[in-house]
């Protein structure tokens, strides 16, 4: 980095030092201008103004006024989908069941151990450059099950960010696969759950691809404190399905197989009926929209007069969360009510049971940072923070990138992995995984 007097070694190793010049906020309550960040064995030991450390002989590095966040939260992606950039679907795309059919469910039956390790290599850095520094996946490699979910934790130890992990798990490959499916959940959350860094939740891919004899045998061998991962009535034909079944809708059906908590995460909530929404709102259960998927898919919008508080993922489509909000701010027409709350309150509200320092700035808390590649010459408050974001940062990439006291990356440069060896292997792997593809 310019003028840190830190080398490419000893950047990764830094233990102590100290962050100033710099428009520091929370998200929620405070902007400190000309601010300081005190980092010290992975933790914010002080925050204070650059004035307040003038004095200190700990190694500083100015951030040149640029504006400073809390680590990001992505909680809903698909990391296997990271190499999919540019594949032709094998057939038409005219519903979302054909866009399931045609491309997503024939690329993960390609995906081998090699592809399952660089597609989350390639989805994770991806991220870090966006200041994300906790992501939740929801991984699907029906022809590679059993361990799917250690290699993308290796990747995630590799790249140096916090994690939720799950398998989602669907009919589409028959009864002997289903079983392996939900052993694969259960054992990575059994060995991950004392994990401070990686944890595992139970993913299933959707009520439309899970049958009742399903559910019941998910339901039965599913530990009481596992929470549940799902796309929730994403599109109409999610709905049908559960009511064809007799049920009122997706979360009521969720709700009679005991697959329902205040900790489940339901990803979309676009089709629902009155029901579900009065069990959302009881259950308490985490709603995730997605909208750029949403628009890519063209399965509708969410209802914001029924679901006031939902967080934001990108399901697949980026690793970029503040440029996901800048489209859902503009595809809600310059209107997103409680935006702070879903950038960075409800995210570090969510994770507070697995990981109680994620998404959050504050003395004591963990150093997981985003400093945008934006120098506000305006003046920034809690109050107009949101309007800097969408209009000055702007989803670009940031200048640098903290994970518990660590520079990831900074100035367009990973500091803690190769990233020009990896792109190389991603190539490499990329080329095979098309030939079983295009097979």
């Amino acid at each position: 980095m310019k003028g840190s007097g830190m080398t490419n070694n000893t950047r990764q190793e830094a233990q102590h030092f100290i962050l100033i010049n710099g428009v520091i906020t929370d998200g929620l309550s405070f902007v400190l201008e000309n601010g300081a960040l005190e980092i010290r064995s992975g933790k914010i030991v002080r925050i204070g103004t650059s004035a307040d450390f003038s004095g200190e002989k700990t190694k500083k590095i100015d951030l040149g006024g640029r504006l400073v966040l809390p680590g990001l939260v992505n909680p809903h992606h698909h990391l296997y989908s990271a190499l999919a950039t540019g594949l032709a679907p094998t057939g038409p795309t005219g519903d979302f069941q054909q866009i399931l059919e045609n491309l997503w469910w024939h690329l993960d039956k390609s995906l081998d151990e090699e592809s399952i390790y660089y597609s989350a290599m390639q989805g994770l850095m991806q991220s870090v450059r966006y200041g994300v520094t906790t992501v939740v996946d929801h991984h699907a490699s029906m022809s590679a099950v059993g361990g799917s979910l250690n290699i993308i934790k290796k990747a995630y130890e590799t790249v140096g960010i916090k994690g939720l992990l799950c398998y989602e798990i669907s009919d589409r490959m028959g009864e002997a696969a289903l079983q392996s499916q939900i052993d694969e959940n259960i054992k990575f959350w059994t060995d991950t759950r004392d994990n401070d860094r990686i944890q595992g939740l139970l993913g299933l891919h959707a009520n439309f691809t899970l049958g009742e004899k399903s559910m019941e045998k998910i339901a039965k061998q599913k530990p009481t404190d596992l929470p549940v991962h799902i796309h929730c009535g994403e599109d109409a034909a999610d709905l049908r399905y559960c009511r064809d079944l007799g049920y009122e809708g997706p979360v009521h059906r969720l709700k009679a197989f005991g697959l329902l908590s205040k900790d489940s995460l339901l990803a979309h909530c676009i089709h629902l009926s009155e029901a579900d929404h009065r069990l959302l709102k009881e259950s308490r259960a985490w709603v995730i929209s997605n909208p750029e998927s949403n628009a890519n898919n063209r399965v509708g919008v969410m209802d914001l007069n029924k679901i006031p508080k939902y967080l934001l993922g990108t399901d697949g489509m980026t690793g970029n969360i503040l440029g996901t909000m800048r489209s859902h701010f503009l595809l809600r027409n310059g209107k997103v009510d409680h935006a702070p709350e879903i950038l960075f309150a409800y995210p570090a509200e969510m994770l507070r049971r697995c990981f109680p320092e994620s998404g959050t700035l504050r003395e004591g808390g963990s150093a997981d940072l985003a400093v945008c590649n934006y120098r506000p010459v305006t003046p920034v408050s809690p109050e107009n923070l949101f309007y800097h974001l969408m209009f000055g940062v702007q989803g670009k990439e940031m200048f640098m990138t903290l994970a518990e006291g660590k520079i990831l990356f900074s100035e367009n440069t990973f500091h803690t992995l190769d990233e020009v060896r990896i792109n190389r292997e991603i190539r490499s792997a990329v080329k095979r995984l098309y030939g079983r593809y295009h097979a």
